[in-house]
């Protein structure tokens, strides 16, 4: 074979791979159909339907489950919601995740509210106090605690 009939054939594989679309997905075992979802409004996340796992994130919080409008081809639940199978339930029924999303505003207001509460943990260890502010009976420096 001549280098340039290997060139060629690695060309010719280059493109029927970009034709077949391989990045359009998320993921592997869970991959979605990327232009189906909005990035700049939503940020989506996999919620194990463990106990009351979808229950307290979509009642309780701000999540919504996704519903199959072409994200996933190969949904494996009986409705409309996008789910995939990912092991087995304590009881040995199948354990299912479903395609969440939530408002990247809340998304963000509630990573930001996260940020500032271990950020308050973090001034108080480096003044020698325990997380919630209490005194600590071990050994403090003087200068208290100095972190990076």
């Amino acid at each position: 074979m001549t280098t340039t009939q290997r060139e060629t054939r690695k060309d010719t594989e280059q493109r029927r791979r970009k034709e077949r679309g391989g990045g359009e997905l998320t993921g592997r075992r869970l991959g979605v159909a990327k232009s189906k979802l909005d990035f700049d409004q939503f940020k989506y996340r996999w919620i194990n339907d463990a106990p009351a796992r979808i229950h307290a994130m979509t009642k309780e919080d701000d999540w919504d489950v996704v519903t199959n409008d072409g994200v996933k081809d190969d949904s494996a639940d009986l409705g409309s919601a996008v789910s995939q199978i990912v092991g087995t339930a304590p009881d040995g029924s199948a354990l299912r995740a479903y395609l969440c999303r939530k408002p990247r505003r809340f998304y963000d207001e509630d990573q930001a509210d996260k940020s500032a509460a271990l950020d308050r943990q973090l001034e108080q260890l480096r003044r020698g106090n325990d997380r919630a502010g209490g005194s600590q009976s071990d050994y403090v420096p003087n200068s208290g605690i100095r972190v990076g």
